[in-house]
C-alpha cells in the first residue's frame, strides 16, 4: 500500500518506548464487545513474538515551538522568529506550549515516516521534515541560522533534531509525550523539551549548557495510514486486567530522572533562588491498573474519579557531615499517562497505567502552572486529594468541581522548588534532587521515589544541573548515610508508623580544627505521615561536657517558621514555632536537619518526635527513633536474643489491655543494666492499634513504640527502662476481644 512499508526495526516484547497510545473510549469499548477496531486488521502474533512496526509517511505536519527567551537571552542570544505560519493551529488541551507561540507548516516533499504498530506509536524514522520559516538565534559574534527549519529523527527513535541551514543539529526534543489515533492516522506529538546539544553548547563556548532546557515543542502529524503487523498475545494464563478492572496490587516505580534543568532565577523573599526542574520517568510494576485521571475529569466513575497521582521533589546539599535542605516544591498533578512498553494485553487507555507501562514527565510538564498546586490538599499516606463537594481547592475556588482557576499571575517560583544561589556553590559538597510519586493505594512508597547526584553550575548568567553517576531509588538521606551499612559513628532508621513513614538519620565527625570537639548532625525525613512532626529531642546528659553551635535547616528562607531549641538537663529539644505561614511542622515528603557540637562521644540514644494532629483513639503523639547522642561510654551490644515470642507460649496471644511483664535475665542482661534496646515485632492482630513497653505502672504515651494496622506484620525499635525488679511491661492497645501475638528481641543494653 502507498505510504506502508514493513520496518526492518523489531522490537522485543515489551517495546521501549516513550509516548502515549491514545486507544480512545470508542476502542476500549469495541474490545468490551468482542469488536475488533477497523485499523486492527493484523492477525495476532504467538505470545513472545518481537513487534514489527509498519512505516508509516507522514502526509502533512505542523510544528508549534515556544522558545525560552529568557534564558537564551541569558546565554546571550536573541531570538527572531521567521515567516510563522499563518494558519491558525489549535494547540492540544493538554500542552503547556504557551498560548501564541508560532507555529511552522511542513514545506515541500516529506521524508520523514513514523514507526506504529498495533499498540501505538514507537518512533520517527526517514528522512528530515523541511519546515515554512523558523527562527535565527543572534549571538555578539555569530548567527545561529534555523530560519528555514528542519526536523530529522534523533538518535533515540522518538526523538526529533532541530537542524540549522548547515546541517548541524543544535537541539533536540526530549521526554516528549503525545496521543495517537491509529485508525485516523493522527499523531500528536507534544510537551516535547527543547535541549541544547553538545554541537550548540560548544558554539556558546561552555560544554556544560549540553543538555540545557530551551524550550518545548508540539508536532501534529498526520499520516498515510496502512497494514499492521501481527500484534502480540499475552503468555497463556497471564492477561493482564482489562480498563476498568481495577483489581491487583498497585505498584508504581520511579525508574529514572533523566534530566535537571532551572526554570529561571529570580529574587524570593529576599533572596537570589534558581527554580529547579527534575523530569521523571515511572513504570507500573504492580498487577492491578493505576487511575491517570485528569482533574475535574471522570467526576462520575467512583472510586476514581479524578484521581492521579502527584509529584513533590525536593534538593539537599551533604558538606561537612551535614545533609541539609535546600528547597522543595509544593505539589504537581499529573494528567495523562503514556503507556509505553506495556506487557501483552494491557489496558493503554490514556487515563490509566496499564501493567508493565511506563509513563515520562519532562521538566517542561513538571513547571507547569496549570498543575501545580499547594501540598495541603493531598492525605500523602492515601494518595487522594480532598476536593469538590462543595470542598475548594487551588483550581476549584468555590468547590463545586468545576476548574475556575488556572495558574493565572503564578510562575516557576510559586510553587517550585526554589534553592539559593549562594547554597549552590559551597566547594566539595554534594548536592541531590529527590523526586516522589504520590500514589493512591501504592504498596510500596520506596520505589516510587529516587534522586540523582548533581553538580550545580553558572559558567555565565544560566545555572546547569549535570548528573553525576546513576540514578538511586529510594530518599536522597541514603547516599548520606546508608541505611544497610552506616558506618562508624552514623545509623539510618525508617519507622512504620501504621500511618505513614518517618526516617532519621545521624552522623557524628569531627570539628575541624577543633581537636576533641564532634559535630552532631541529624536528617529527619517525613515521608507520607500526615499528622505532621512538632518537636524533636535528643536525650542526654548535658552537664558532662560543652554544647555549642546549636543549629536548625529547613530550606525554605523564612526565618519566621525556623525551630528554635531549648537545652535542659536531660537533652536538647527543637520545637516549631505556632501559626507561621509557611507553617513550621514538617509535613510530607520534607527533609530538615539539626546539629551542635560536643566533646562527648557518640553513644546510643531513643530520639522523641512530637507529632502535631491528633489521630484516632489511642494513636500516639509522640514517635521514637533510635540514633547516637553525646554521653559517657556505658552501651553494650549482645547477639540478638530473643526474649519473648507469644506465638510459642502456652498463655498464646496477649489480649488488649492485659500486661504481660517479662524479666530481661533470660537474655544474660545484667542486673547492673538500666535500659535495653529492644526489637519488637507485631504478629497477627485481629484489630488495628499499638503496643506500649514500660517500666512501672502507668504507661505514658511516650511508652507507645509500635503501632500497626489489622493482621499486619511490623517491627520498631526502642530503648525501654528496666524495673527495679528487672523486667519489662508488654501492653496491646487494640479494639475490645481483640488480640495480637508479640516477639521482643534484646540487642544491647546501658549501665
Amino acid at each position: 500500500m502507498t505510504g506502508t512499508r514493513t520496518s526492518s526495526r523489531h522490537t522485543p516484547w515489551p517495546v521501549p518506548r516513550t509516548g502515549l497510545f491514545f486507544t480512545l473510549v470508542f476502542a476500549c469499548a469495541l474490545g468490551v464487545l468482542g469488536i475488533a477496531p477497523g485499523w486492527a486488521s493484523a492477525p495476532a502474533a504467538a505470545p513472545g513474538k518481537e513487534v514489527e512496526t509498519a512505516s508509516w509517511t507522514v502526509l502533512e505536519a505542523v510544528a508549534t515551538i515556544a522558545l525560552d527567551t529568557a534564558t537564551l537571552s541569558d546565554l546571550g542570544l536573541e531570538v527572531t522568529a521567521n515567516a510563522p505560519s499563518r494558519r491558525v493551529h489549535s494547540p492540544h488541551p493538554l500542552s503547556v506550549v504557551p498560548h501564541g507561540a508560532p507555529s511552522f507548516e511542513a514545506a515541500g516533499p516529506i521524508v520523514l515516516r513514523a514507526a506504529v504498530a498495533t499498540d501505538g506509536f514507537h518512533g520517527f524514522e526517514g528522512g528530515p521534515l523541511q519546515l515554512s520559516g523558523g527562527f535565527r538565534l543572534r549571538g555578539d559574534s555569530s548567527m545561529l541560522d534555523l530560519a528555514n527549519l528542519v526536523l530529522r529523527p534523533g538518535k533515540n527513535t522518538t526523538t526529533l533534531e532541530l537542524v540549522d541551514a548547515s546541517g548541524v543539529a543544535l537541539l533536540t526534543t526530549a521526554d516528549a509525550q503525545w496521543e495517537f489515533d491509529l485508525r485516523a492516522g493522527q499523531l500528536r506529538y507534544l510537551n516535547a523539551d527543547l535541549r541544547i546539544l553538545p554541537a550548540l553548547a560548544r558554539r556558546l563556548g561552555e560544554d556544560r549548557y549540553a543538555g540545557l532546557n530551551v524550550g518545548v515543542l508540539d508536532l501534529d502529524a498526520t499520516l498515510q495510514t496502512g497494514a499492521l503487523p501481527a500484534a502480540p498475545l499475552p503468555p497463556a494464563g497471564a492477561t493482564p486486567p482489562a480498563c476498568g478492572d481495577w483489581s491487583g496490587t498497585v505498584d508504581v516505580s520511579l525508574t529514572n530522572m533523566s534530566s535537571i534543568g532551572q526554570a529561571g532565577i529570580a529574587t524570593v523573599n529576599g533572596r537570589s533562588v534558581v527554580g529547579v526542574l527534575p523530569s521523571a520517568d515511572l513504570k507500573n510494576v504492580g498487577t492491578a491498573n493505576v487511575p491517570w485521571y485528569s482533574k475535574f475529569t471522570n467526576l462520575g466513575v467512583p472510586p476514581w474519579n479524578d484521581q492521579h497521582p502527584f509529584l513533590v521533589w525536593q534538593m539537599v546539599r551533604s558538606s561537612a557531615g551535614v545533609l541539609e535542605p535546600l528547597g522543595r516544591s509544593d505539589l504537581k498533578h499529573a494528567f495523562l499517562t503514556l503507556n509505553s512498553g506495556c506487557d501483552p494485553g494491557a489496558c493503554t487507555d490514556s487515563h490509566i497505567l496499564g501493567l508493565g507501562c511506563s509513563d515520562v514527565y519532562g521538566t517542561s510538564t513538571n513547571n507547569s502552572t496549570d498543575s501545580l498546586a499547594p501540598r495541603s490538599e493531598v492525605t500523602a499516606s492515601t494518595g487522594i486529594w480532598n476536593h469538590c463537594g462543595g470542598v475548594p481547592s487551588h483550581f476549584d475556588t468555590d468547590g463545586d468541581c468545576v476548574q475556575d482557576f488556572f495558574g493565572a499571575g503564578e510562575d516557576a517560583f510559586t510553587h517550585g522548588l526554589k534553592a539559593a544561589e549562594t547554597d549552590l556553590q559551597v566547594a566539595g559538597a554534594a548536592y541531590y534532587v529527590e523526586a516522589f510519586y504520590i500514589i493512591r493505594n501504592d504498596v510500596n512508597i520506596f520505589n516510587s521515589m529516587g534522586y540523582r547526584q548533581v553538580a550545580p553550575a553558572k559558567p555565565g548568567s544560566v545555572w546547569s544541573f549535570p548528573v553525576v553517576g546513576a540514578y538511586a531509588q529510594g530518599p536522597a538521606i541514603n547516599a548520606w548515610v546508608n541505611p544497610v551499612t552506616p558506618g562508624a559513628n552514623a545509623g539510618n532508621r525508617t519507622l512504620d508508623t501504621g500511618e505513614g513513614h518517618v526516617q532519621l538519620a545521624v552522623r557524628v565527625t569531627g570539628v575541624a580544627g577543633s581537636p576533641g570537639r564532634k559535630r552532631y548532625a541529624y536528617a529527619l525525613q517525613n515521608h507520607d505521615f500526615d499528622r505532621r512532626i512538632k518537636s524533636f529531642r535528643v536525650p542526654f546528659d548535658t552537664t558532662l561536657g560543652a554544647i555549642d553551635n546549636i543549629s536548625y535547616a529547613d530550606g525554605d528562607g523564612f526565618a519566621a517558621n525556623d525551630w528554635t531549641a531549648a537545652v535542659d538537663a536531660g537533652g536538647i529539644t527543637w520545637t516549631a514555632p505556632a501559626g507561621t505561614a509557611p507553617p513550621a511542622e514538617i509535613d510530607y515528603a520534607t527533609l530538615v536537619s539539626f546539629r551542635f557540637d560536643s566533646d562527648q562521644e557518640p553513644v546510643a540514644a531513643q530520639s522523641a518526635l512530637g507529632v502535631f494532629e491528633a489521630g484516632g483513639a489511642g494513636a500516639p503523639m509522640t514517635l521514637q527513633l533510635r540514633t547516637l547522642a553525646p554521653g559517657a561510654p556505658g552501651f553494650y551490644t549482645i547477639t540478638p536474643c530473643r526474649l519473648l515470642d507469644t506465638r510459642f507460649q502456652q498463655a498464646g496471644p496477649i489480649p488488649s489491655g492485659t500486661v504481660r511483664e517479662i524479666a530481661v535475665s533470660g537474655c544474660a542482661i545484667p542486673s547492673t543494666a538500666t535500659t535495653v534496646a529492644i526489637n519488637i515485632t507485631s504478629v497477627g492482630s485481629t484489630s488495628s492499634g499499638y503496643v506500649s513497653v514500660y517500666a512501672v505502672e502507668p504507661p505514658t504515651v511516650a511508652n507507645s513504640v509500635l503501632s500497626f494496622g489489622l493482621g499486619i506484620t511490623r517491627a520498631n525499635n526502642a530503648l525501654v527502662p528496666i524495673s527495679d525488679t528487672g523486667t519489662l511491661k508488654i501492653k496491646p492497645n487494640l479494639t475490645a476481644l481483640a488480640t495480637m501475638h508479640v516477639v521482643v528481641d534484646v540487642v544491647g543494653y546501658f549501665q
